[in-house]
């Protein structure tokens, strides 16, 4: 076994390039796998641990003001094991000459007998003294506005300004992913925070005394969230109640579950694409391997090596890659996952997230390794077994010989030179290795195309939107319906105004047998030129004053169709009656990135709802040099919730948008690595099979570069048929994308560009010329006499 031992070293290094593309290769994989895992596992066990210490709620409940003395009589309903009220507000900051839209969401509760649900862990300071005006902000929001301990913000909350001190950061469950709105896709700690204050003293500044408008509680075991929401509903409806919903649904949560499902996924499929590369080319190389040494293995075969000696010692060529590979690549994706998790940190505020050195996975990923590996290298191994003394010591017989299908094309096949001709020959002679190059191809070009359509993909989150379809300049958003007469008539004479539309939005469950999803439904004007709904192409389409217009995600999550009729409930209607549903019918289907809504003409919105002509909202069109003004003037007014500028939106997303544009190029570079490890490896299997032939060649008096033209057009031609089954390929991996990563923030938009189709041609071609120029130089290197003086 050391004669075997040391022949294994001698040819490793004497084929040192090919082995490390496939060790490249396998370190991807394992680098994906290995950090993807860890940062998952990592949110996983940080977000159990927060939830169970904090005691999340089960339930949530909105409403515009419900009696506090009543909020504990709650738990005599069926089902329900404890509840809790307490008052959310959300207010803006004043500040003198500026016009910022920093705001905070206040929660009350009470710090002398903590709550037993959503519970906050203190992370510095203290807590607030009951009755006064104290608060805790959160730890993101309190570092981003450089505040310290003792500082005064003076909140506007319902037209009134109040003082408050900081006397310390905490965090909750329920705000581990802080948005403002459903608009926003990211976090921004800058302008938007929680902050938690004594309930008594809240209760003092706000007009629903006595009352409380945002209730939680638990499930006693084995009680269904539904049957529990029927009963409440009933209860709530004279409250005021705006919803109802389940855990699942939060909005925090639900986005941190979408992250760690898209996760997951990703750890899974990302890393077998690159093993997959990596088997196929260590199956070829140990193909060739085996073909070449067919005379060593019936020399080694007469002087008594058994078979299992010699299939060890072949299958220890793709063990050995493997285990380094799967060594390097394990330690990489360790030390990868640190800056995966600090940046995870950034966009999802949870307490004990941190990373930490794994064993599991490191064990995992070589596990892994070694199996794709074996597997690989088993079936090459396998078939020395069949190989006698005496025929393995036997040149094997020549195979058939017969014209490939470009030569049945005689006009085609006489413009291609000799060298051409040869190459292509070369393909069809090793029909397996040659399809298994295909396919090899066609997936380093579909992860290309698809990591460069993202750029695209994050176009459409951000232009299409706000460019085509939010045209408005600024939206000023109400804490409760108003007439949308006189809020048209405030707003109209101010300066700099050209356009005003009322929009009105109200929340609604839309229920088709079993499916069903509560969402915000847009009533919008018919003629509105700030607001536009837009069909597939582009174009804007009349909204309907008898149906519902849905986005495609919701329609496929309530699996409609246009002509369907379904059920529609909101919390706003008038004279509800729980026994009958009222049925709308689905009109119209169209993309939507940004958000969950369903659509329909504010007229008809404001008839099904039975509450006159009413708005939540004024779109605007005015002037961008007066927008700073009409927000310092209204940032007071007790009606107004928010005033969002349409370029201060965008500006933010695109920003955020900006940290995806190393995730593009990341993944290009890694499919690009890919490619070269597969054209080397297949390079050098032809320069080594083809010695001889080459050789004579270069004797004939060809240079380095027509020689090198042989192996090129084989070369071409494979990565041609590549590229071919690979845009269709590059399809149903954006697709396949899409479906796993869309949540009911944001939908991510199929399809791939032209563009990207194109950088990922440009991308395969340098990957494919660069491993040319490594052949060009053993070509150049060859000693084409020795060659020719061996015997055969």
């Amino acid at each position: 076994m050391v004669v075997l031992r040391k022949k294994l070293f001698r040819e490793i290094q004497s084929n040192k390039g090919v082995y490390f593309a496939c060790i490249l290769v396998i370190i991807i994989g394992l680098l994906s796998y290995t950090s993807m895992s860890i940062v998952l596992e990592n949110l996983e066990r940080a977000q159990s641990k927060f939830y169970e210490t904090t005691h999340f709620a089960d339930g949530f409940i909105k409403v515009t003001g419900y009696p506090e003395s009543q909020v504990k009589k709650l738990a005599q309903f069926g089902g329900i094991d404890h509840g809790e009220g307490r008052i959310v507000k959300d207010a803006r900051l004043f500040e003198e000459k500026s016009d910022s839209n920093r705001s905070l969401r206040l929660v009350s509760m009470s710090f002398e007998t903590p709550p037993e649900l959503n519970q906050i862990q203190l992370f510095s300071g203290r807590f607030p003294v009951d009755s006064s005006l104290e608060i805790l902000v959160d730890p993101k929001f309190f570092a981003a506005n450089g505040l310290s301990l003792g500082d005064n913000l003076t909140l506007i909350l319902e037209g009134k300004r109040s003082t408050f001190t900081v006397v310390g950061t905490a965090q909750s469950p329920e705000f581990i992913y802080a948005l403002r709105s459903a608009q926003d896709l990211y976090p921004d700690p800058e302008t938007f925070g929680i902050a938690y204050l004594p309930h008594n003293s809240l209760k003092t500044l706000v007009k629903e005394s006595g009352q409380v408008n945002d209730i939680v509680f638990s499930l006693e075991p084995n009680a269904k969230f539904e049957d529990v929401k029927e009963l409440l509903e009933t209860e709530l409806k004279p409250y005021g109640l705006q919803g109802v919903f389940p855990r699942k649904d939060q909005t925090s949560h639900a986005i941190l579950e979408e992250e760690l499902s898209s996760l997951r996924s990703m750890a899974q499929a990302l890393p077998m694409v690159f093993l997959a590369v990596s088997s196929i080319i260590l199956y070829t190389m140990l193909r060739r391997l085996i073909e070449q040494q067919r005379g060593n293995i019936g020399t080694l075969k007469a002087f008594g090596f058994t078979n299992q000696e010699i299939v060890l010692h072949y299958l220890s060529y793709p063990l050995l890659i493997g285990g380094v590979g799967g060594l390097l690549g394990g330690l990489a994706g360790i030390a990868l996952s640190y800056p995966l998790t600090a940046l995870y940190e950034e966009f999802f505020a949870l307490p004990g997230l941190e990373s930490t050195f794994s064993l599991k996975y490191l064990f995992l990923g070589i596990a892994l390794s070694l199996g794709f590996s074996l597997l690989s290298g088993m079936k090459g191994s396998l078939d020395i077994l069949r190989l006698d003394p005496a025929e393995a010591m036997r040149p094997a017989a020549p195979g058939s010989a017969k014209k490939t299908p470009l030569e049945k094309l005689p006009g085609l096949w006489r413009s291609f030179t000799s060298q051409t001709q040869m190459g292509i020959r070369n393909v069809f002679r090793a029909p397996v290795r040659s399809a298994f190059t295909v396919v090899g191809m066609a997936v380093v070009f579909s992860l290309m195309s698809v990591s460069w359509s993202m750029e695209n993909m994050m176009d459409k989150l951000t232009t299409f939107q706000f460019q085509q379809i939010q045209t408005y300049d600024v939206k000023i958003s109400l804490n409760s319906p108003v007439t949308s007469r006189s809020l048209q008539y405030s707003l109209a004479h101010e300066p700099g105004i050209t356009r005003l539309e009322p929009l009105l939005e109200v929340p609604a469950t839309l229920q088709n047998q079993w499916h069903k999803k509560e969402v915000p439904l847009l009533g919008i004007s018919q003629d509105s030129t700030l607001y536009h709904v837009l069909d597939q192409k582009g174009n804007k389409i009349p909204l309907p004053d008898d149906g519902v217009i849905l986005s495609e995600r919701l329609a496929h999550l309530l699996q409609v169709k246009v002509g369907d009729s379904i059920q529609v409930k909101s919390p706003y209607r008038r004279e509800f009656i729980a026994e009958q549903d009222q049925t709308l019918m689905v009109r119209g289907i169209i993309p939507q990135y940004v958000g969950l809504n369903a659509f329909m003409e504010i007229g008809a919105l404001q008839d099904f709802l039975q509450q006159g002509e009413i708005a939540t909202s004024m779109l605007i069109g005015m002037n961008e040099e007066d927008v700073s003004a009409l927000k310092s003037k209204y940032r007071d007014a007790s009606q107004v919730g928010s005033i969002e500028s349409a370029k201060e939106s965008l500006e933010k997303i695109e920003e955020m948008m900006g940290s995806y544009g190393f995730t593009i190029y990341f993944l290009a570079v890694l499919a690009g690595i890919a490619g070269f490890a597969l054209i080397y490896n297949s390079s050098i299997i032809s320069l080594s099979e083809r010695q001889r032939e080459l050789a004579s060649l270069r004797v004939l008096g060809m240079t380095p570069k027509e020689v090198l033209k042989v192996i090129t057009s084989e070369q071409w031609l494979l990565t041609l048929l590549g590229i071919c089954l690979g845009i269709p390929l590059s399809f149903a991996l954006s697709e396949a994308m899409g479906q796993s990563m869309s949540s009911d923030l944001f939908t991510i938009p199929t399809g791939v560009p032209l563009s990207a189709l194109m950088g990922a041609v440009v991308g395969t071609a340098l990957s494919v010329w660069f491993a040319q120029t490594r052949a060009h130089r053993k070509i150049v290197a060859m000693p084409f006499v020795e060659v020719l003086a061996t015997k055969e």
